[in-house]
């Protein structure tokens, strides 16, 4: 596959680059003659600056520190570890050049600012360790103001992983993945985008579950835009009641928090031969009757990593140049990501491939890559 007027390559091809000379003194000095043709040559096309500089490799992973996991509000030094580490599995796992932003202060108005006046600087942006409601705010005006993809993990690597998983675990259960009932039980800011992915797939019969239990139009006590939209998006029958009602013959279970208790009495409450998806860290070891279990935790199978999305994700949103990350590139990913495992090879204890599988980036890349172009969120004609 090619790119129009270019061969397509690897991220770290610098082939372009004319090399500066090896001495330690004539490179200082010819620093500025040298960059000079490659500068000349993006005055007259700026489109040229996506081949010729490095700019298009590199995705900026930003934070405030107002949200580390383990740590909570720990402040955007303590983020700093965070960040460097998810930086290094960019290089090691997808050749990205990760460059780290460090937000002095919580405002979502100075970081897009910030962000927007860097924007040249990356192909993307990465919020990480930011409060969930900051970071969808600042994703959404940024993706209003700027040309630059912003991923979140949770508004999007979640949905992906979740449904690669669901998808394939249906297989193994036999059930089609548009008639399951699927319960949610976490925090809406997470669950929303769950469940406006899960509806692409033509599920219908979710149930959201927070604190105060099923989420439905009209449930009196405290409440927000989020859980008002969830009520109008889900549960079309208009239960109401714990926990306990949403698992009664549930055939799925995606647990986000730990914020009620999920025993192993509720779990077999579920359909026959459930799936579970452990996001929570909620202990459950195993289920009790046959189905199938994922966990985010745990030296079991099926683990449910946000490495095995955001290292392909970002790489294909790269390669394509995109100006957006959209739900068709979300969907690719997914697809391919269920993909990587072959379904005569499905099995209960295996529906997700290992994050070192040595074609996972490149097949996820490919996808989204294709993706992007297809919906017109790519720079370069892909043919």
């Amino acid at each position: 596959m090619t790119l129009l007027n270019e061969e397509k390559r690897p991220l770290d091809d610098k082939s372009d680059y004319e090399e500066p000379s090896q001495h330690p003194h004539d490179e200082d000095w010819n620093y500025a003659a040298l960059s000079l043709p490659i500068s000349r040559s993006i005055t007259q096309d700026p489109n040229q600056a996506y081949k010729l500089t490095s700019s298009w490799r590199n995705v900026a992973l930003v934070t405030d520190g107002s949200n580390v996991p383990g740590l909570g509000d720990a402040g955007p030094l303590a983020a700093m570890p965070l960040i460097e580490r998810k930086g290094k599995l960019l290089t090691k796992l997808a050749q990205i050049t990760p460059i780290p932003l460090i937000l002095a202060n919580k405002s979502p108005e100075e970081a897009v600012s910030a962000l927007s006046a860097l924007r040249l600087s990356f192909g993307a942006v990465n919020l990480v360790g930011m409060n969930e409601a900051t970071a969808m705010e600042v994703k959404r005006r940024l993706t209003e103001n700027v040309d630059t993809p912003v991923f979140l993990d949770n508004q999007d690597g979640l949905p992906i992983l979740c449904l690669a998983a669901l998808l394939n675990a249906a297989v193994v259960v036999n059930k089609k993945v548009s008639e399951l009932k699927l319960v949610i039980l976490g925090d809406e800011n997470e669950a929303l985008p769950i469940v406006d992915f899960l509806h692409l797939t033509g599920l219908i019969e979710i149930l959201v579950v927070d604190r105060s239990g099923i989420i439905h139009v009209g449930r009196p006590g405290p409440t927000n835009w989020i859980k008002e939209e969830l009520a109008q998006k889900t549960n079309p029958s208009q239960v109401k009641g714990p926990l306990s009602k949403a698992l009664n013959q549930a055939d799925v279970l995606i647990a986000l928090s730990n914020i009620l208790s999920v025993t192993k009495d509720l779990i077999a409450q579920m359909a026959a031969e459930p799936i579970v998806f452990d996001l929570a860290d909620l202990n459950l070891e195993r289920l009790e009757k046959k189905g199938v279990f994922a966990a985010v935790k745990g030296p079991g199978p099926n683990l449910l990593s946000s490495a095995l999305v955001f290292p392909g994700l970002l790489r294909g949103v790269l390669e394509a140049k995109a100006r957006v990350l959209n739900a068709p590139m979300k969907m690719a990913a997914a697809l391919a990501l269920a993909k990587l495992v072959p379904e005569a090879e499905l099995a209960a204890d295996f529906i997700l491939p290992k994050v070192d599988k040595a074609n996972l980036v490149a097949s996820m890349a490919e996808a989204v890559s294709v993706a992007a172009t297809a919906s017109g969120a790519g720079r370069m004609v892909i043919f």
